[in-house]
């Protein structure tokens, strides 16, 4: 295995792709369903077989980390080992089988197929009995990275619309000029401000967090509730800004002619690549619930309140969350469950706000602090789309 972590991570040439395949038909998200079997084979190697019914970069990838099950682990989740996969075999050769490639309506330039595992050589990562767990932080890493590709697709499907608006003229003005479009594009550059203050403050708990080893740390277990909350919004946002791009288009934004048309069939898959949006949700009342993470969260909210530029409407933004915290604290199971992407939107609004008021005053940029205003009483408050005033929209909808 030393001789792939150089290439892997571009340090030597050639470079190597990796994949993660840990989907099958039968389970979908439901891990601990897989069905995967890991016997011991000679010389430190493991002899996979099963069938991986969405492997990504399937075909290019030069080594996969896939999960199995050694004989005689018990069913469910904590019963998986994690192992790696490579394309060949020791002695040459394919080491697996694609039995097809799936046709889909986006993410077409990375295939995605259903891969045959016959005795396929593996190495065992780690400890056979702690696969689930690397397999967990595997996910966050993944669902951190789907954020930032959900903020990249919103970002150039903004850039798209802005440009678009700035050269289009309609009823004898430039559309930009008009305020329904101008509208819309201050909800498109909120949402993907927000999206990259949850980001980029998931990607900052996640780097502190790396050290950790279970049982994990409430550090840990705080990174990754905020992993649950960003890939959620971010994927929301994604769906949400390329719509209202191709929207900003016309007919024409529905043609593939235009990148906007495909930009936004490469959101449509944030929401449910790494987990769904109800996956999220679900493992987010676990981390809430048995691992306590709403306690650093709230401590840390509290504490960026206290420097931020509009410390008020951060403290109502805190008090949201505590009041959140607490109508859960007093639900079912099962009120829980039905209303987890309700808690969910509101942690998340209400982070985000504080995290631009901090911004706004870390960074000096009062426009921050405009953002913090409208995803305030606009997503967190839900009112109608606040306007903050021409000249203020106009900082903010501007190319930056």
């Amino acid at each position: 295995m030393r001789g792939y972590y150089r290439r892997l991570a571009g340090l030597e040439r050639p470079p190597m792709l990796g994949a993660t395949w840990f989907t099958e038909i039968q389970g979908g998200s439901d891990l601990g369903a897989n069905a995967t079997i890991a016997r011991r084979g000679g010389d430190g190697v493991w002899l996979l077989t099963g069938y991986k019914y969405f492997a990504s970069g399937a075909g290019l990838a030069d080594i996969a980390l896939v999960t199995a099950r050694t004989e005689g682990a018990p069913a469910g989740a904590k019963g998986l080992s994690l192992f790696a996969v490579p394309r060949l075999r020791r002695g040459g050769g394919l080491n697996f089988s694609v039995r097809r490639l799936k046709d889909k309506s986006g993410t077409i330039a990375v295939p995605t197929g259903e891969v045959e595992l016959q005795d396929s050589e593996a190495y065992l990562l780690g400890e056979a009995e702690k696969g689930i767990y690397y397999t967990l932080e595997d996910l966050m890493i993944s669902r951190i990275a789907n954020s930032a590709g959900a903020v990249g697709v919103a970002r150039k499907a903004y850039l798209e619309a802005y440009n678009y608006a700035n050269h289009r003229r309609a009823f004898g003005k430039r559309i930009i000029e008009h305020p329904l479009v101008r509208r819309d594009l201050l909800e498109m550059e909120v949402l993907i401000e927000e999206s990259l203050a949850l980001t980029h403050k998931t990607v900052d708990l996640f780097e502190r967090s790396t050290g950790d080893r279970p049982p994990y740390s409430a550090t840990y277990h705080y990174a990754r509730l905020m992993t649950h909350i960003a890939k959620n919004m971010t994927a929301q946002a994604a769906a949400r800004v390329t719509m209202l791009a191709m929207e900003l288009f016309g007919g024409i934004g529905f043609l593939r002619e235009y990148a906007v048309e495909r930009w936004h069939r490469e959101a449509l898959i944030t929401p449910i690549w790494e987990g769904t949006s109800n996956i999220q949700a679900l493992d987010m009342l676990e981390a809430i619930w048995k691992k306590g993470a709403y306690k650093p969260l709230l401590e840390d909210l509290r504490a960026l309140a206290s420097e931020a530029y509009d410390k008020e409407l951060a403290s109502r933004a805190v008090a949201t969350a505590e009041e959140t915290i607490k109508r859960l604290a007093s639900m079912s199971p099962s009120q829980a469950e039905f209303n987890a992407k309700y808690i969910l939107e509101d942690l998340g609004h209400a982070s985000s706000t504080v995290i631009l008021e901090n911004m706004a005053a870390v960074l000096g940029e009062e426009r921050y602090h405009t953002v913090a205003e409208i995803v305030y009483k606009s997503l967190l408050q839900r009112k109608p789309v606040y306007n903050p005033g021409e000249e203020r929209l106009g900082e903010i909808i501007a190319l930056q």
